[in-house]
Order: C-alpha cells, then structure tokens, then sequence
C-alpha cells in the first residue's frame, strides 16, 4: 500500500504582517513598506528612468496596496501580488505620460546620471555566457544596458526585469505577468537576444 504524500503549502513569509495589517496595525503596514521599498522604487524607475517620479509613484503603490490589501487572497506570495500591483501602476503612468506628451527621451547621459541609484544592486543576468550580459559592474555598463532595455517592446523588457534584474524564479514572474510559465522562459530568451542585438547596434564594449 502506498503511503500517500500530504501537500505542504508553502507559508507566505510576509502572512503574519498582512494579517497584522488587516486588524488596522500601521506598524505591520510601515514593516511591509520598509521591506519592499527599495525594490518597487526600482522597478518604477526602470520604467519611468526618472527618480523623482519612481519614488512618488512607489508610494502611490504602497497607498493603493494599503487600501486593496483585502483583496488579497494569498494565492500567490505577497511580493508577487505587490509586483503586479506596481507594474500595472507602471503602466497606467506610462499611458498617462504618453497622453500628456511627457514621454521621456532616453538618453544614455541622463540614464548614466541615475544609474548609481541602483548601484548597491548591480545586476547580474542569469546567461554566463553571453559576455555582453554578464555582469554590470560600472555605471557606464547599468545606464547602457537600461538604456537598451528602454528601446525594447515592453514584454520583453519586463521579462529581463523581473527574472535577470529581480532575481525572480521563472514561476513567480510568470504570475506577475500572468502568461504560463513555458510561455515566460520563451518570451526571456527573445528577450535576452533582443537586448543583445540592440546593445550591438549601440556599438557596446563589454
């Protein structure tokens, strides 16, 4: 007779403060903010490269999260709820800049000079063997690569983000943005050879 395997559900590490949070407790909500903040400031400022607006949309981010926390039903990990919520935010800001005739021009001076906002995070991409994105070591390398990754269609770029930038395993990012995971590993590298090309055409140097 076989033994029959019981499922464990992995514990959401952040449950303890979301049910804090839900009882009304602003200690648990500042313990979530401080937790987070760094990486939802970065993820806004890869889509907005401009630090000022990132910090301000993070904490529209953080104000909306407060307000829908019921909503979530922990079927997936905080921080994968919390990295969609801010995506969608991402966009909708990205929409509204267009509309306004406020989209940004990327230029590599500009990226350069708030590359080092990211600097204590230097990313490192999952393909050892592409040299071109290995390692981003200098802040000339971090403004080029972003600036590569701002010219690429917005699904790609999203996929290098969150997987080779976040450090997101293939499940979690494919959750965020909501395409099966097969789908997510296919879309990654289209991705990461988009951004190489694109780093050619920019004559990089690794």
């Amino acid at each position: 007779m076989k033994a029959i395997k019981s499922k464990t559900r992995k514990i959401d590490p952040d449950q303890a403060l979301i049910e804090r949070c839900g009882r009304n407790d602003l200690a648990a909500y500042d313990a979530l903010v401080l937790k987070y903040q760094k990486r939802v400031i970065q993820l806004c400022f890869n889509h907005l490269n401009q630090y000022e607006e990132a910090c301000d949309l993070a904490q529209e981010v953080f104000v909306q999260v407060y307000h829908n926390l019921s909503h979530f039903r922990g079927q997936s990990s905080f921080s994968t709820w919390l990295y969609r919520v801010t995506l969608n935010a991402c966009y909708n800001r990205q929409k509204w800049q267009a509309a306004k005739g406020r989209n940004k021009v990327h230029s590599l001076e500009g990226l350069l000079d708030r590359a080092e906002m990211v600097a204590d995070r230097a990313p490192a991409f999952k393909d050892r063997a592409e040299d071109a994105l290995g390692q981003l070591q200098t802040a000339e390398t971090r403004g080029m690569v972003r600036l590569a990754l701002a010219r690429l269609e917005p699904k790609f770029s999203q996929a290098i983000e969150l997987v080779d930038l976040e450090g997101m395993h293939y499940d979690e990012a494919a959750l965020v943005v909501g395409i099966p995971v097969n789908t997510l590993r296919s879309r990654l590298s289209r991705a990461r050879e988009a951004l190489k090309q694109q780093l050619v055409r920019m004559d990089y140097q690794p």
